[in-house]
């Protein structure tokens, strides 16, 4: 649905190559002068936030006003990047749900772009990002990665920190975790020979970044001082990924 109110509301703005973080600039405008022009998609940017005492809630607020039965307690934590294509990213979302026999009316799933309020978080006045993303990591208990390539060492979800950061939050308090790869990287891996494969699935976590140099700092901290250190986690997300690949290639 969000798909096709999209496109009836952008029209050719809004395609194939629309990003989240392009969506986010129609949206609320760019980040030089954020707010100055807000399209009021779903009545987010009309309705009252009563913590802030002001207009502006998030999209998940916008749309359970429209229509309870369409929010509820999400059961999955989404871990992805603004930088996805939304088409592909919720192309994804729908494959996994129906490879997994999850029915899409009463599956719930935690989306940052959706579940925060972006009026708060990009405005610069959020909360501790780190201590909040990895909070809801560990209430909702099971993360499922979107992955837009197969290969690892250049795939973008493993160059961002903030999608490491939730893998290795995961990891280590024991929750479960679970990857969907986007249409295209499977169709790649199917195509792919074994030299390939083996080369592809090199996890180097230590090199992803975070646009704010504090949050990099301190994400890189925490994964320095978990037991084993970045190798640790480099090996269990590499095992992870070797998992997926192989249901991927099991299910062709």
């Amino acid at each position: 649905h969000f798909d096709s109110i999209l496109q009836k509301h952008f029209r050719s703005k809004y395609n194939e190559s629309t990003t989240f973080a392009d969506l986010a600039v129609l949206l609320w405008g760019p980040a030089h002068a954020r707010f100055s022009d807000v399209v009021d998609l779903l009545g987010h940017a009309s309705l009252k936030d009563d913590n802030r005492g002001e207009s502006g809630v998030s999209l998940r607020a916008a749309i359970g006003e429209r229509n309870a039965a369409d929010v509820g307690r999400a059961t999955l934590f989404i871990s992805w990047t603004w930088r996805y294509s939304v088409k592909k990213f919720l192309e994804a979302l729908r494959n996994y749900c129906a490879d997994k026999k999850l029915p899409f009316s009463t599956t719930f799933a935690w989306i940052c772009f959706f579940c925060n309020n972006q009026f708060t978080w990009l405005s610069g006045t959020q909360n501790d990002g780190v201590e909040t993303f990895g909070d809801t990591v560990k209430q909702i208990g099971r993360v499922v990665c979107v992955v837009d390539s197969f290969r690892a060492s250049t795939a973008l979800y493993f160059s961002r920190l903030w999608t490491v950061f939730e893998v290795f939050i995961a990891l280590i308090s024991g929750v479960d975790i679970d990857f969907a790869l986007m249409s295209d990287s499977e169709q790649e891996l199917l195509d792919a020979r074994i030299s390939e494969l083996k080369q592809s699935i090199k996890v180097d976590v230590m090199s992803a970044h975070a646009t704010d140099e504090n949050d990099e700092k301190k994400i890189k901290a925490l994964i320095a001082g978990a037991d084993g250190g970045p190798n640790a986690i480099n090996a269990a997300v590499a095992k992870l990924f070797i998992k997926i690949v192989a249901e991927c290639l099991a299910q062709d």
